[in-house]
């Protein structure tokens, strides 16, 4: 496995509210893209992926393991999600604030996932597969046939349905993928996936295969160049 990670504040934001968490040698990968005023995201996002991570660890330390890898990821993001209310609740200026979040474990020849919110998981295998769904109400209009792509106002792509510490009810997708030696899994937050299409994302992966450390170069580099408008953040994993 070779790994490479970045996350860069973009060109227009004065703050990095993206927070990434990378276990190459137990193969566990969280990113998260916070949200909130007053500075209240990145601890968002700083909290959600710190109080997975610990949950994840402690769980799979346990003598005789042999848990459920995407139950466990499941619990993680209920403890994140616990952890981020918990401060939310603490003080009057980090009222409201959440994160997205999206855990991936990765054990032999299986990636585990576990997310909720728009930022993004990928599988690169001769082409660009997403392999999550975004949390969002213009994802869910399509999805439920109410309208067509083209129809969606752009504000709705950034609406939330589910977020760590915002959502009432959380209900996390999560799957497991077999994986083949030569694969690229790619995590990012929006502020990639709202500046690169995916088939300019899927160009560079391909191009820049056995080099991840310039993939994410090049993938931050090209968002910042098509204007940067958010925090970006992206891991690429190399089976």
């Amino acid at each position: 496995m070779n790994v490479a990670w970045k996350s860069d504040a973009g060109r227009v934001r004065t703050n990095n509210e993206d927070a990434v968490l990378v276990d190459e040698e137990c193969g566990t990968f969280l990113l998260a893209d916070g949200m909130g005023g007053h500075n209240a995201g990145e601890i968002a996002s700083d909290i959600a992926v710190k109080e997975a991570y610990a949950l994840i660890h402690r769980e799979m330390a346990r003598p005789g393991g042999g848990r459920d890898l995407l139950g466990v990821l499941e619990e993680a993001l209920h403890e994140a999600d616990r952890a981020v209310r918990v401060k939310a609740g603490s003080d009057a200026m980090f009222r409201g604030m959440g994160t997205t979040l999206v855990e991936v474990a990765v054990r032999g020849n299986t990636a585990y996932l576990c997310h909720v919110g728009d930022s993004r998981a990928y599988l690169f295998r001769d082409r660009l597969q997403r392999v999550t769904r975004d949390h969002t109400v213009g994802a869910s209009y399509v999805e439920s046939g109410h309208m067509e792509t083209a129809q969606v106002p752009p504000r709705l792509w950034n609406m939330l349905t589910q977020a760590v510490g915002t959502s009432s009810t959380l209900l996390p997708d999560k799957k497991s993928i077999a994986l083949k030696a030569g694969d690229i899994l790619l995590l990012c937050s929006d502020g990639l996936t709202g500046m690169l299409t995916d088939e300019e994302i899927g160009g560079i992966l391909l191009r820049g295969k056995g080099r991840p450390g310039q993939v994410v170069d090049r993938l931050v580099e090209d968002a910042n160049r098509k204007g940067g408008t958010d925090n970006i953040s992206v891991i690429v994993i190399e089976i």
